[in-house]
């Protein structure tokens, strides 16, 4: 459709050269190929954590205390280069992944250590980018995505409260993230939603807002949520089921109002089938199963 389009941030959809993000459709890419861990645990195996412009290393090791106000630079000049004509950006942050990272101007800043430091740039970085798009103004014309991949890690120092679990389980705290849209004169001003979606429908929404069609030569597994993101009277969430798996293992599915977690062992305890009925009980504490 004509739009200029970038990758910048945290990739780790593969690293190899047919793999990277300019040979799926982005014309310039800024970041890491994989997690920011990998260098670390499998040091024997990996190379030093690579930062990479389009599919060349430019930095090896990349100081990650650098990462965040890097991809913020690289984001302001894309949108300032691409102002005269439409853009699609793509800003993966890094953090708050492990190992946590933040910059001399944020490091020791916050109230929640490490983590909280890492955040606080995130949100500078969001302010900056917000910022910039008003001073082009291109604010009231650009629709703005910000969400999270999963819940904080136990261990991080993040909190999921009220929700159960966390990173890498299929509790609430696990899958279910804020997710902000702003879009003026199209998104309500003050609105939430809570019908389920998820970031696989990203793709068919941003295609459907920009007139594109999504590719018909796959299985394309998201659907177009832009009538929940507008308002309209009526929209439901396109999910009749949503399915929760962890390591090819099903282990909970979503209808409506209800979350049904299967037989299953967790942690080495032996754990039976639940109902739980979120609009009442977000935190998944009452296995309703026996009524229902």
């Amino acid at each position: 459709r004509g739009y200029a389009t970038a990758c910048v941030g945290k990739w780790h959809l593969g690293d190899q050269p047919p793999f990277l993000p300019t040979r799926q459709g982005f014309q310039s890419y800024l970041g890491i190929p994989y997690s920011n861990d990998m260098g670390a645990r499998q040091r024997k195996k990996n190379p030093p954590l690579p930062l990479m412009r389009d599919e060349r290393v430019i930095d090896a090791p990349v100081k990650q205390d650098t990462l965040t106000k890097r991809y913020t630079d690289e984001a302001i000049r894309f949108i300032t280069e691409n102002r005269e004509r439409p853009f699609f950006l793509y800003l993966p942050h890094t953090f708050p992944h492990l190992p946590l990272y933040a910059s001399e101007s944020f490091l020791g800043k916050s109230a929640n250590g490490r983590y909280g430091d890492s955040v606080e740039e995130i949100d500078w970085s969001t302010g900056r980018i917000l910022d910039k798009l008003t001073e082009l103004k291109l604010d009231r014309r650009t629709v703005v995505m910000f969400a999270s991949d999963n819940g904080a890690a136990s261990r991080a120092g993040g909190s999921n409260a009220p929700l159960r679990g966390h990173k890498g389980s299929t509790w609430e705290g696990g899958m279910r993230v804020p997710c902000v849209v702003r879009w003026p004169g199209v998104v309500p001003a003050g609105v939430e939603c809570d019908a389920v979606t998820s970031t696989i429908d990203v793709l068919p929404t941003f295609a459907a807002i920009s007139g594109a069609q999504a590719p018909t030569d796959r299985v394309i597994d998201g659907k177009d949520i832009s009538p929940l993101l507008r308002g309209d009277s009526g929209a439901v969430s396109p999910h009749g089921a949503f399915f929760y798996y962890f390591k090819d293992q099903l282990q909970a599915v979503r209808h409506g109002r209800w979350k049904l977690h299967l037989a299953r062992t967790e942690k080495k305890k032996e754990l039976p089938v639940r109902l739980y009925d979120l609009d009442r009980d977000i935190a998944e504490s009452t296995d309703v199963a026996a009524a229902h």
